[in-house]
């Protein structure tokens, strides 16, 4: 009997806590002032560019719209370039391809809304092995021929570094590269790797500084007897970048009812988003 008073009691507790979670709040005293949303996430392959929205209140379950008439600008230390509006990505664009090692500030200005900035650099690029892959290395759960997917990272060791690796395979019907899942077997990845929102993995080099890395990952050998053909990319990012991805893994994996998520990393003055940079090493196997 006190073994079921004790397992009623504390049912009621969760009970009582759930239906308490899910009550509505009220917002009708929270005063919501909107901020400019300056997001800027730039490498040295395309043009300087950078999107801009604005916060929504707390209850509003619509995405924020693309602001298409701010004025953004780009100032590179000695030289302030005006940003144009392209539609068709709704990015502002630049006419040049930012340096790396460079350090670019970005500067949006709205009627209504407190001017908002934020600074950002690109990493110099890490010149690694070219990334390989090698049929039938070994089987998955059914018995079906694996393959290992191997690329390379050559750290500096006169810094910190930060990097992501993204996995894609072409795909024949659709004519487009699909994201593929890290799996892998190794130990220093599966315990310090942090996966992204897109399915890639995020790395520090605390370990490995000044060294050169190799990270295996399994890949299926084929889809009816054709080989696939395999993109890797390596992204050296910067600090703000790591950062944010960071952050971004961490709100995405604490949300729920029973944690509160934490704080997504912004670097902007007067507004929210983040002005990050990388620099980018691509290698296509067939």
């Amino acid at each position: 009997m006190k073994r079921f008073n004790l397992i009623g009691l504390t049912g009621f507790i969760i009970s009582t806590f759930i239906l308490g979670c899910e009550t509505e709040l009220d917002m009708s005293s929270i005063q919501h002032t909107p901020k400019l949303v300056l997001n800027s996430f730039v490498n040295s392959d395309e043009l300087f560019s950078a999107q801009v929205s604005s916060t929504i209140p707390i209850n509003d379950t619509n995405p924020p719209k693309m602001i298409e008439n701010a004025i953004v600008t780009v100032n590179d230390g000695s030289t302030t370039e005006t940003l144009v509006y392209d539609l068709s990505v709704q990015k502002y664009l630049a006419k040049f391809k930012p340096s790396p090692g460079r350090i670019y500030t970005v500067r949006v200005e709205k009627n209504n809304f407190n001017t908002a900035f934020g600074t950002l650099t690109i990493p110099n690029r890490v010149v690694s092995a070219k990334s390989t892959w090698k049929n039938k290395t070994g089987f998955d759960s059914l018995g079906f021929e694996t393959g290992t997917l191997t690329c390379f990272i050559s750290d500096p060791s006169s810094e910190r570094n930060y990097y992501e690796i993204n996995l894609y395979r072409f795909d024949d019907f659709t004519q487009e590269w699909l994201i593929m899942p890290p799996t892998t077997t190794d130990p220093f990845l599966n315990e310090n790797g942090i996966k992204t929102d897109i399915g890639g993995i995020l790395i520090d080099d605390r370990s490995f500084n000044g060294s050169a890395k190799q990270f295996d990952f399994i890949t299926s050998y084929g889809s009816a007897g054709i080989q696939y053909k395999f993109l890797v990319e390596v992204r050296s990012l910067s600090d703000d970048y790591y950062r944010y991805l960071q952050s971004l893994a961490s709100y995405k994996a604490q949300s729920g009812i029973f944690s509160d998520p934490s704080p997504v990393y912004s670097n902007i003055t007067n507004g929210r988003g983040i002005c990050a940079g990388a620099a980018i090493q691509k290698d296509t196997i067939q």
